[in-house]
């Protein structure tokens, strides 16, 4: 007979494996993806991989021949920005699922999370006293905090 300790663990082991073959499946999916944008005007076009890095520009007409550089310069940022947009969030749909809810993935793949106040704000909610337990009446310390 096995303990009900024991049972809780073995469940949330074999969950952590699901969840691990599930985000390695999602890594495997992303790893072949690509995303391909047009410009407007049609004069280039952008293929980027799952994770938005540019994988090729090609130049389907002729027409980028009379733009001015500066033009033509804007137009690819332009559409490499929105083909990056769209690859990120292919891959935070693809890890939203997968990932407890309220986690900020698009902004943790686009690198505009501050992790380190992410980490401070976690460890505050770990650390903070239950509404009536003893450390949150100043007790249970032995420096009275």
């Amino acid at each position: 007979m096995t303990s009900p300790l024991h049972d809780k663990i073995e469940q949330a082991y074999a969950e952590f494996e699901q969840k691990k073959l599930a985000i390695a499946e999602v890594k495997q999916e992303l790893s072949t993806a690509q995303t391909t944008v047009t410009a407007k005007n049609r004069a280039l076009t952008v293929i980027v991989d799952g994770r938005g890095d540019l994988v090729e520009v090609k130049f389907p007409t002729n027409s980028y021949r009379t733009m001015a550089p500066a033009e033509l310069g804007n137009l690819l940022v332009e559409t490499l920005k929105t083909a990056r947009d769209q690859a990120r969030g292919q891959a935070a749909n693809a890890y939203q699922k997968l990932l407890p809810p309220g986690l900020p993935i698009k902004d943790m793949l686009n690198g505009t999370v501050n992790f380190d106040e992410m980490m401070r704000e976690a460890m505050r909610s770990v650390n903070e006293p239950f509404p009536g337990s003893r450390r949150a009446a100043g007790e249970g310390t032995t420096d009275g905090r």
